[in-house]
């Protein structure tokens, strides 16, 4: 080998040993607090008033978990009563985990149900395993397998999406219904 050949190969483990020295260390370690809730709460019980003093949205939980970075909370056996506009409660909905998003949504997992809780409400019984809640759009949303029971029918299908202010629920596909005269 030439002297030029070794200088080169010199050259170049120097600057590969510099190159390692002086890299700007970018793989900070992750810290166990960073992986930590800010707070948890055993029992959980929460009601929102809107500006007239009349509730709105309440919440039960068995165990939560509040992430202040992501502002979202985790929470075990969630129960989310949403109120209609006059104080009245209109919708119960449970599951067996969820996340709340501070302000925006919710998402309910694993044995979902929800009870109409007007008189006069057009379902009564809503049970999936997944469903959100839209609090900007006031919607329910799910994609996958839904059934809605009521006094006068019952129905299945895949996919839902609900408007919470008009109180309809649409079934998205695969629909199967069933009518019952009383």
């Amino acid at each position: 080998m030439s002297r030029q050949t070794w200088l080169f190969g010199g050259l170049f483990l120097f600057a590969l040993v510099c190159w390692q020295w002086f890299r700007p260390a970018t793989d900070a370690p992750v810290s166990e607090q960073d992986y930590q809730p800010d707070f948890v709460a055993r029992n959980l019980t929460s009601m929102q008033y809107n500006q007239f003093g009349l509730p709105y949205r309440g919440l039960d939980a068995d165990y939560a978990e509040y992430y202040a970075p992501l502002s979202m909370t985790l929470m075990e056996k969630p129960v989310i009563l949403l109120y209609s506009p006059d104080g009245r409660p209109q919708w119960r909905l449970s599951g067996d985990e969820g996340i709340i998003n501070t302000g925006d949504n919710a998402v309910l997992n694993g044995n979902v149900v929800g009870r109409g809780l007007l008189p006069d409400a057009l379902v009564d019984t809503l049970t999936t395993d997944y469903l959100e809640l839209d609090f900007i759009n006031n919607q329910l949303r799910s994609n996958r397998n839904v059934r809605l029971q009521s006094a006068q029918y019952q129905a299945e299908g895949q996919g839902l999406l609900g408007q919470l202010e008009q109180q309809t629920v649409e079934l998205l596909h695969e629909t199967r219904a069933t009518y019952l005269n009383p």
